[in-house]
């Protein structure tokens, strides 16, 4: 079995790119096992008349993302063996993290035109992930 971790951000504006990526792998509806992961970022704010709130107080394990049911539904219609995963960090650690403990033979990742400034400011995951894997990965467009 083809194992494939694929990771799906709260805001893409076209999360089926990332379906129909992984469904034009060779045999995908009946030799790939796909892992949706889906990373809450972890954050602590501080308020002068709120007090602090910390990402543990509302982070939910079972709150997946609209773009996380849209992939999954694209998968399922095509055959393709689906599960789901949560979980709450830092994104790029906890994408490292999933493909090492199930093995991913391949990570699919996407990603939005940024300018360089854009990157230099807000960082890209897509770009951290490409740079600190040990493993493949597909990087796919998403607007």
């Amino acid at each position: 079995m083809y194992r494939v971790l694929v990771a799906v951000d709260t805001e893409m504006e076209a999360p089926e790119r990332i379906a129909e990526a992984v469904t034009s792998l060779p045999a995908a509806d009946s030799d790939v096992e796909v892992t949706l992961l889906n990373v809450f970022e972890e954050f602590n704010v501080t308020g002068p008349e709120s007090g602090t709130v910390d990402s543990d107080d509302v982070y939910d394990a079972d709150d997946f993302p609209e773009t996380v049911g849209i992939v999954r539904e694209h998968l399922a219609e095509a055959g393709v063996s689906v599960s789901t995963v949560r979980r709450h960090g830092d994104t790029t650690d906890e994408i490292l993290a999933e493909a090492g403990e199930m093995d991913a033979d391949l990570v699919v990742i996407g990603g939005r035109k940024r300018s360089p400034v854009g990157k230099a400011m807000f960082g890209s995951v897509a770009q951290s992930v490409l740079l600190e894997i040990d493993r493949p990965v597909m990087y796919v467009q998403t607007d």
